[in-house]
């Protein structure tokens, strides 16, 4: 199966449903970014120390900890209760704050979005002064809570240390108790060296703090309608031919007239109009009527029958305008008879049909030619002569189009060619058309 097929089957068949699958969307996001209120966003920058983050692990570790901080129900409660403004503090936490590391530096920018630009700035102001505190006051007292467990510690190693000391002055030959002495003192030293290095990194870490306080915005950001209706469009049409496919692989079809005819091994006779099917007489209708003939003439056939592969249109105006324009000119007829030769090569023929040829006038003998639709079809005597013409629109059931060649097959009756015409209007379309 060729891309165009897939695409004309879907497409001809489900333009409507694919149509709306991509308006739904679009709409909707048109009516609900319309009714949406402008939002202001203000942002506080956060320097969280003077230490470089060694990878961007680190970095990113750093963002998430003041995130985590920032999005707490406490940190957002106390932001809300500082400004003085009623929000609801899910919504507010979920919807309106968001944190974005610099690269991978100890730089994180905090923002904040409300409807007023002053309340916007005002909250990231107190938001960012409390993850501030919160931050130093982590990281002090988890200072504070080491040296106090290694005070602790040197206090208890100490006292040990004063019983072993009286123990192996009494006893200086025990060499088990000054062994015990000698490890006591190795472990003190230790713990006062552990708690030398936390005092002097207590003394040079920077604490964190806000590097650029937040200021309200002068304009409202963009409400990004352009890419929501794209993606809303991708999304609709992705929709859309998901449901074509799936309603064409349960219902297949076969689109246009000429592949109609590929299936039944016959050849494209024409394409008629509206007008045309209504029986009025066009050039394009005379013009099927000589391939009619041809093609009748070919198979051996007196009797041409119409058939609708979808059953959509009411065939008897055209099968009666093909018949008329299938039958002799009875002008060159009488004359043919008068003077017993015709105007073109002189034989003495009867003038069924005539055809223009580079200026000359060709006449042939017929026999006589009768179109029928196929509901009229069992009224014939004889139906030993018959021939099928398929009247196929854009879209074709391919169940009908096997229906067809079955037909045939059973019938005998030659397929003599399909004929494309328009889709059948129906309801106020069809008496609009009228």
């Amino acid at each position: 199966m060729e891309i165009d097929e897939i695409a004309a089957r879907l497409l001809r068949q489900y333009w409507a449903v694919v149509l709306l699958c991509v308006a739904v969307p679009l709409v909707a996001i048109t009516l609900m970014v319309a009714k949406q209120p402008p939002m202001y966003a203000a942002s506080a920058r956060i320097v969280s120390g003077n230490t470089v983050p060694a990878s961007n692990a680190q970095a990113q570790a750093l963002v998430s900890q003041i995130e985590g901080i920032a999005t707490g129900k406490s940190a957002a409660a106390s932001a809300l209760q500082k400004t003085g403004v009623e929000r609801n503090v899910n919504d507010f936490i979920t919807s309106h704050v968001s944190v974005a590391g610099l690269g991978g530096s100890q730089v994180v920018d905090l923002t904040v979005t409300d409807r007023s630009p002053r309340v916007a700035a005002a909250l990231a102001k107190n938001l960012a002064k409390g993850v501030v505190q919160s931050i130093n006051r982590t990281g002090q007292s988890g200072l504070s809570t080491t040296l106090d467990a290694i005070d602790q510690e040197i206090v208890r190693l100490s006292e040990q240390h004063g019983v072993a000391a009286t123990q192996a002055a009494a006893n200086p030959r025990n060499e088990q108790l000054q062994s015990k002495l000698a490890g006591l003192n190795q472990v003190i030293a230790n713990f006062s060296g552990d708690r030398s290095r936390l005092l002097i990194q207590a003394s040079t870490q920077g604490l964190a703090s806000v590097l650029d306080q937040p200021v309200a915005p002068q304009a409202a950001q963009s409400k990004a309608l352009a890419q929501k209706l794209g993606l809303a469009g991708v999304l609709g049409l992705v929709v859309g031919v998901l449901i074509a496919s799936i309603a064409e692989t349960i219902r297949p079809t076969v689109p246009g007239a000429r592949r109609v005819s590929r299936r039944l091994g016959a050849p494209t006779l024409g394409q008629l109009k509206t007008p045309e099917m209504r029986g009025e007489k066009t050039p394009s209708l005379e013009n099927l009527a000589v391939r009619l003939r041809l093609a009748a003439n070919h198979a051996n056939v007196s009797t041409i029958a119409l058939i609708d592969v979808n059953g959509q249109y009411e065939l008897a105006d055209l099968a009666h305008s093909l018949e008329l324009s299938l039958r002799p000119d009875e002008s060159l007829a009488a004359r043919a008879d008068l003077n017993g030769r015709d105007d073109g090569d002189g034989d003495e023929t009867l003038a069924f049909s005539s055809v223009m040829v580079k200026g000359r006038r060709l006449t042939a003998d017929h026999k006589m030619l009768h179109v029928y639709p196929m509901s009229q079809i069992k009224h014939l005597g004889a139906m030993d002569s018959v021939g099928l013409v398929v009247i196929s629109g854009p879209v074709s059931r391919v169940t009908g189009v096997m229906a067809l060649d079955d037909l045939g097959t059973s019938s005998g009756w030659p397929i003599l060619g399909v004929v494309g015409v328009p889709r059948a209007r129906r309801g106020w379309l069809k008496r609009m058309g009228r």
